[in-house]
C-alpha cells in the first residue's frame, strides 16, 4: 500500500498520541491540590453577625426558625479533656455557619484547688495542644476561638482569683494565653481567629482585677468580648438590670483602650425574673444598633439553665426576639477569606 499521500495525517494521529501520553503523565505525577486553610473572621462594617450556644447542634434549625433567621456562627463548650471537635465543627459548616468554640482549660483541677496557670506556661499540656492546633488548621474553615473566658471573675480555675489572687494572676494569665497562641502560630493555624474575653463585672473588683489588666496584647487579639446577663430578680441579691447597665461601663473601657478591635459579646441573656424581659430584648437590640456600632457579633446563651435564659422562655419574649432581627444590621452569614 502507498502511504505517501496519508503520510500527513499518519504523522498528526502519532503527535496526537505523544501529547496524550505527556499529558496523562503529567497528570499521573502532578501533586495532590492542597486545601485551601481560609483566614481569620473579619468584621462587617454595616453590622452584627448573629450568633447563640443552642445547647447541641440538633437545635440549631429549630432555633434558627424561632427567630427568623440563620445563624451567622454558634458557640459551645469545650474542656482541655477532648480533643478539637471535627465532627461539631464540620456539621456547623455543613450549616452555613461557622464555629465559635470556648476553650475551657478544666484539665488540671485537683481536689485543693491547688490548680493554676502556670502549668500551661511550664508546657505541661503542650503535647495536647499542639495537637489540637493541628487537628484547628486541619480543619481548614474558619472560626471564633475563646480561650480561657471570663478570667476576671472568680469562678473558674483559670481566672485571676485562683491564680494568686493579686497584681501577679494578670501577667501568668497572659502569659498562659501567650504560650498556647505561639502553639498555634507555629502550627500556622491561620484560620483560628483569638476571641479575649472578660466578663462584664469584675469579681472581685479590686484594681488588680480589673479586665484589662489581663490583655495579651494586640498581635495575640484578633477580637475582644464580654459577657453579661441580665439576672433580674432570679438569684440571691440580685436585681433586674437593662442593656446599658450590665455592658456600658466595660464596653466604654475596652474601646477606649484597644480602637480597631471588633466587639462581640460572647454570652448575653435575660431572665424573665423582677422585669419585662421582652421589653428588655427590644431595648438591648436596638442599642446595639445605635449606641454600640463596635459590636460586630453578639452570642445569644439559650438554655434554661441558673434561670430561664432561653428567646421563647415567654410568648412575648420569642415575639420581641424576632422581631429584633428583623434589620438587615444583624447578620446571617460570614464570609469565608
Amino acid at each position: 500500500m502507498n502511504l505517501s499521500n496519508k503520510r500527513p495525517f499518519f504523522c498528526a494521529a502519532v503527535l496526537l498520541l505523544l501529547l496524550a501520553a505527556v499529558q496523562s503523565g503529567c497528570e499521573q505525577y502532578s501533586p495532590a491540590p492542597v486545601p485551601k486553610v481560609y483566614g481569620k473572621i473579619t468584621a462587617d462594617s454595616s453590622g452584627c453577625y448573629i450568633g447563640a450556644f443552642v445547647n447541641g447542634n440538633s437545635n440549631i434549625s429549630s432555633y434558627e426558625t424561632l427567630i427568623g433567621k440563620k445563624l451567622a456562627c454558634v458557640m459551645w463548650y469545650v474542656s482541655f479533656t477532648q480533643d478539637f471537635p471535627v465532627s461539631d465543627s464540620n456539621a456547623v459548616i455543613a450549616t452555613g455557619s461557622v464555629p465559635c468554640i470556648t476553650w475551657e482549660p478544666w484539665r488540671y483541677i485537683v481536689s485543693d484547688e491547688a490548680y493554676s496557670l502556670q502549668r500551661i506556661i511550664d508546657g505541661d499540656f503542650d503535647a495536647y495542644i499542639t495537637a489540637w492546633a493541628a487537628a484547628a488548621k486541619a480543619f481548614k474553615y474558619p472560626m471564633f476561638l475563646r480561650f480561657a473566658h471570663e478570667m476576671n471573675g472568680n469562678w473558674y480555675p483559670w481566672d485571676g482569683y485562683h491564680n494568686g489572687a493579686s497584681s501577679a494572676a494578670p501577667a501568668k494569665f497572659i502569659s498562659a494565653w501567650r504560650h498556647v497562641h505561639d502553639i498555634f502560630s507555629s502550627a500556622d493555624a491561620t484560620n483560628v481567629t483569638w476571641v479575649w474575653n472578660v466578663n462584664a463585672a469584675s469579681t472581685p473588683g479590686d484594681d488588680w482585677n480589673k479586665a484589662d489588666n489581663y490583655y495579651p496584647g494586640d498581635s495575640y487579639v484578633d477580637w475582644i468580648a464580654i459577657d453579661g446577663y441580665n439576672w433580674g430578680t432570679s438569684g440571691s441579691g440580685t436585681a433586674w438590670q437593662d442593656f446599658d447597665s450590665v455592658f456600658s461601663s466595660i464596653y466604654s473601657t475596652l474601646i477606649a483602650s484597644h480602637p480597631g478591635k471588633p466587639v462581640m459579646i460572647g454570652e448575653m441573656a435575660s431572665t424573665e425574673d423582677g422585669g419585662d424581659k421582652a421589653a428588655w430584648i427590644t431595648d438591648a437590640f436596638s442599642k446595639m444598633r445605635t449606641s454600640y456600632t463596635g459590636i460586630k457579633c453578639y452570642n445569644w446563651f439559650n438554655i434554661n439553665k441558673e434561670t430561664d435564659w432561653r428567646v421563647n422562655s415567654s410568648g412575648s419574649s420569642a415575639a420581641s426576639f424576632s422581631s429584633a432581627m428583623t434589620p438587615s444590621y444583624y447578620i446571617s452569614d460570614i464570609p469565608l477569606n
